[in-house]
């Protein structure tokens, strides 16, 4: 439970500064793997028993601005 409390302040925190973040609770978070860790450019993942989180940069788009 600490570990899920923790996880789930880490991916408030880093939302709040230009990231997104996803969390799957349940079975559908465990379709592909069972436990898992990985880290790069594009984010970070990471897989235990029933939880799935991950956090990525944000993209940013453009707005047009009316002339």
């Amino acid at each position: 439970m600490k570990t899920l409390v923790t996880l789930t302040v880490g991916a408030l925190l880093f939302a709040a500064s230009g990231c997104t973040s996803t969390v799957s609770l349940g079975t559908k978070a465990n379709d592909t793997q069972l436990l898992g860790a990985s880290a790069g450019e594009e984010g970070v993942s990471v897989t235990i028993p029933f939880v799935k989180a991950e956090i990525a940069p944000a993209t940013k788009t453009k707005t047009k601005t009316k002339k």
